[in-house]
């Protein structure tokens, strides 16, 4: 039989085997975690390699040379515009794109921006920083906004638009107000609450879906 002091180092050694590992694992170059969801795929990031997307078995889905990645930033850094890496990936549940966004003008990271879709059809996009000597950040977690209510009580405030929430790119939709102006949602920018249906842009606010 285990003795307590037997127990106790067991015990010992296990949590430090369990912190050990949630450290390999927060290192090992992951850069999108939950909330960020791409049904199941994960953005990888290295100086050496660059981005890559793996599905959730592991397999490479896309892949983005170092080089590339260089090369957008150095467009951004000049033009100020957001530029997009070159090439486009496939990921489990459609296309991928990796963008170059203007850098931070405090710190001078460049920031890169991931558009992909999840399991649902539902467009989702995250961003995240680069340092100059190419340390790729862990995309940051979103910060609720705090307010204070009249009884001097913090309140934290859900400030993300769910507008878009209950569409899906495929989905028949038509403008509230003109019902036979309708079309397929060719894409969903759920950061902005907007959509694209048949080639029109339109605020998710502003549509409903086609009655079956």
């Amino acid at each position: 039989m285990f003795t307590n002091r037997k127990v106790q180092t067991f015990i010992l050694f296990a949590l430090f085997t369990l912190l050990l590992g949630s450290t390999v694992l927060a290192d090992d170059g992951r850069i999108n975690r939950a909330p960020y969801h791409f049904g199941g795929d994960t953005l990888f990031c290295t100086q050496e390699t660059g981005c890559t997307i793996l599905d959730k078995t592991g397999h490479e889905m896309a892949h983005w040379p170092q080089n590339d990645i260089a090369t957008a930033f150095a467009a951004s850094d000049v033009s100020g515009q957001n530029t997009k890496v070159n090439g486009e990936g496939q990921g489990t549940y459609g296309p991928m794109q990796l963008w170059s966004v203007s850098p931070d003008a405090t710190t001078g990271n460049n920031q890169l921006c991931m558009i992909g879709f999840d399991e649902w059809g539902k467009q989702n996009n995250m961003c995240f920083l680069v340092t100059p000597d190419y340390v790729f950040e862990q995309a940051a977690l979103p910060v609720p906004a705090k307010v204070i209510d009249v009884e001097g009580n913090v309140v934290v405030v859900d400030e993300t638009d769910h507008s878009c929430d209950e569409f899906s790119v495929g989905q028949d939709v038509m403008l509230k107000a003109n019902n036979p102006v309708h079309g397929l949602i060719d894409s969903i920018d759920h950061e902005h609450g907007t959509l694209v249906f048949d080639g029109e842009d339109a605020n998710c606010s502003d549509v409903e879906p086609v009655p079956v």
